[in-house]
């Protein structure tokens, strides 16, 4: 039986991650800490854990494994800013690792996970979920195939989706870069990450564009409160956060928003909390765009973007190569080849399951099996995953500094 303990019990480490153990005959979660104690509450009526390894800080859960190491594996998603300290503790165990991304919003903390970790003899992995989804996996399976010849260049988009940016990056966790992470860092290390498994190469130079242009002060319709509850455009704002949360767009972060699932648990969150602020009228600094120009060693040129102004939460690329292109868009979970020559395109329809395209579960069945002892599927190690982080970090300064990045010279001088 492979024990499990959970550090930080969110929506990622226990709405996404937990399902895949519990499901599992030889999998079991026996600890869970995190600081919310209605989260804690929740979770004590849903899972039967021994009262002694349910814990409300880590310090009290690194106590306890120092008197005794009682689980085989840690998953680790607590806030991006405590990822460094917690994660740094768990390594001096002899357990295996699920680090949620980003590493660490501090390059400095990056590297110094990345190296401590290097050579472990335990399972570490990055939670670099787009590796293990269905879609992109079908993708590399063409491009190394060779069904478009040799990439010669991509354009990839990422759709955050405009309720998705309200939710997260403006009302929720990540909307302050000071306290968490840039934009590029963490939503888009994904994306950073996919391209270097695409491509197999590092990059060679980069220029990024970016502004928080529109979720300001500035912009905020006239007569507005700054609470959605309270206000009078409540009913016609596409940002309203009143019905929301009970709608099919906001129901699966309701339990985001609170953990008391009655409308009038909700409602107090709405009326107290960051999620029922005014977009207009927050206290968010990430951009709500951002362009990234990146030159590869083998001559690939990419250009991506990253942008809150789209109606789905969904990425499409267009890879062109030398014989033919590929075209894949993860919300239709289709993929086009067209050969060059050739009248038509050749259609994949990729199926999955749950959350981020079958990338969530994908994940956890890979960590599983290396546990297992199958190291081979693990594609998101410290190694691999440490690259697309340092590329974050480069566009970040390219954008603040408006300057083109040699990429060499930037990771010598880091």
């Amino acid at each position: 039986m492979i024990k499990v303990a959970i550090i930080g019990a969110g929506n990622r480490g226990y709405e996404a991650y937990a399902p895949y153990i519990i499901e599992k005959e030889d999998m079991e979660i026996v600890s869970v800490c995190d600081i919310d104690e209605e989260r804690l509450n929740k979770i004590r009526n849903e899972l039967d854990l021994d009262e002694e390894y349910i814990f409300n800080s880590t310090d009290d859960f690194f106590k306890k494994m120092d008197e005794k190491v009682f689980c085989d594996a840690v998953i680790i998603a607590t806030n991006d800013r405590n990822h460094y300290s917690t994660t740094m503790r768990v390594l001096d165990y002899p357990v295996h690792v699920l680090l949620e991304k980003p590493i660490s919003g501090n390059e400095k903390e990056v590297k110094d996970i990345a190296k401590k970790s290097e050579n472990m003899d335990r399972v570490f992995m990055i939670c670099h979920v787009l590796r293990y989804a269905p879609f992109y996996r079908k993708i590399k399976e063409l491009l190394d195939a060779g069904e478009i010849g040799d990439i010669v260049s991509i354009n990839h988009n990422e759709n955050i989706g405009y309720y998705h940016f309200a939710h997260s990056f403006v009302r929720g966790n990540w909307s302050n870069a000071e306290e968490s992470s840039p934009l590029i860092l963490q939503k888009s290390c994904h994306d950073m990450d996919i391209l270097l498994y695409f491509i197999g190469k590092k990059p060679t130079s980069l220029s990024a564009y970016g502004h928080l242009t529109y979720f300001k002060k500035e912009n905020q319709p006239e007569g507005a409160a700054s609470r959605c509850l309270d206000c009078k455009y409540q009913d016609t704002c596409v940002f309203s956060s009143k019905d929301f949360y009970n709608s099919n767009k906001g129901y699966g972060w309701r339990n985001v928003v609170t953990d008391d699932p009655t409308d009038e648990g909700l409602k107090k969150a709405l009326r107290e909390g960051p999620y029922g602020r005014c977009v207009f009228d927050s206290t968010n600094t990430v951009c709500d765009h951002q362009a990234i120009a990146i030159d590869f060693e083998n001559e690939v040129n990419v250009v991506f973007n990253l942008s809150a102004f789209s109606n789905e939460v969904h990425r499409n690329i267009k890879i062109m190569g030398t014989k033919g292109e590929l075209i894949g868009d993860d919300e239709t979970s289709e993929i086009s080849v067209r050969r060059f020559k050739e009248d038509s395109y050749k259609t994949y329809k990729v199926t999955s399951k749950r959350g981020h395209g079958g990338g969530d579960y994908g994940l956890m069945e890979a960590f599983y099996k290396a546990i297992k002892g199958n190291k081979e599927e693990v594609l998101s190690g410290a190694k691999e995953s440490i690259l697309s982080h340092l590329m974050c970090f480069a566009a970040e300064e390219s954008r603040l500094e408006h300057k083109k990045i040699n990429f060499e010279e930037y990771i010598k001088n880091e």
